[in-house]
């Protein structure tokens, strides 16, 4: 897979880079908080990684919003760099 734009991939423009990069950070963050409530036991644990998860999904799905609304489509992050 690769990210690809309507425009070709060297065209990106440094604002939907950025874009891309907070997409894919979020992505990052909410699979990692995912993971930690595998582990955890403590009510009080569970409940702040279900408030913390509940946050996070809030911020990707308005990034993923925004990187439809641009025309973007989702792929191989490498390409970014």
């Amino acid at each position: 897979m690769q990210i690809l734009n309507r425009r070709s991939k060297d065209n990106i423009s440094s604002e939907d880079r950025l874009l891309l990069c907070d997409f894919f950070g979020a992505k990052d963050e909410l699979d990692a908080i995912r993971q930690k409530f595998e582990y955890v036991t403590e009510p009080e644990m569970i409940a702040s990684c279900i408030y913390e998860m509940r946050s996070v999904q809030e911020r990707y799905s308005y990034l993923l919003g925004k990187v439809r609304s641009r025309g973007l489509s989702l792929g191989n992050r490498s390409q970014l760099e």
